[in-house]
């Protein structure tokens, strides 16, 4: 995955925490001091402190990001072609993936704002635009950072929305298009078991 694609996977995470109830720019924000002191606090490496707070990272995260729905619209036609069985281990082994990526890399770059701009909501779909000023080495450098999310079942009352991240385009590549670029070329010249193949390969060379 290019560089880019993996900042916007990390700012999902670096920038938000529990989805609450209301508005998907509300949901976006509402949290964000509560996931970036996670992440400041220092622990061990490989010490069981530093697993508890990467597992806790990976839950705020999951009640974010919607990998059943990225996965869907990575794979386009291809994923009506897979059995249900195909589809609950396509996307665990992609959330998977996302995980060891961004928990690796999450605490490479804590000097950053982010300025949320504003939302568009259209019925179950939403945009909120975001600029991240992150600074490296001394210098500044403005990320434009765009959502898209859709609202996911409420889990208690209909009224407790919950808004969900599927895609992030980053200075105006997305995440779900790179990743259907990626998939498709494989699916294409080989299978899609190669596919899964590759993917769990990856997985394994993290061990």
């Amino acid at each position: 995955m290019r560089s880019t694609m993996m900042f916007a996977t990390l700012v999902i995470f670096a920038s938000t925490a529990l989805a609450a109830s209301g508005g998907p720019l509300q949901t976006l924000k509402q949290k964000n001091g509560e996931v970036d002191r996670l992440l400041r606090v220092k622990s061990e490496p490989g010490s069981s402190a530093e697993k508890k707070q990467k597992d806790e990272i990976k839950s705020l995260a999951g009640t974010l990001l919607d990998y059943t729905e990225l996965a869907k619209r990575a794979l386009g036609a291809h994923w009506d072609k897979l059995t249900k069985a195909q589809r609950d281990d396509f996307v665990a082994t992609l959330k998977e993936l996302i995980e060891r990526n961004y928990v690796r890399q999450l605490k490479s770059n804590l000097d950053y704002d982010v300025q949320y701009k504003n939302e568009d909501v259209q019925g179950a779909e939403a945009t909120v635009n975001s600029v991240v000023k992150v600074r490296t080495e001394g210098k500044s450098t403005d990320v434009e950072i765009v959502y898209k999310l859709r609202k996911a079942a409420p889990t208690t009352s209909p009224s407790n929305d919950r808004w969900m991240v599927y895609d992030v385009i980053t200075d105006e590549v997305s995440l779900v298009r790179n990743y259907r670029s990626q998939f498709n070329k494989i699916i294409s010249e080989k299978s899609y078991d190669e596919l899964i193949k590759k993917m769990k390969s990856k997985l394994k060379e993290g061990i």
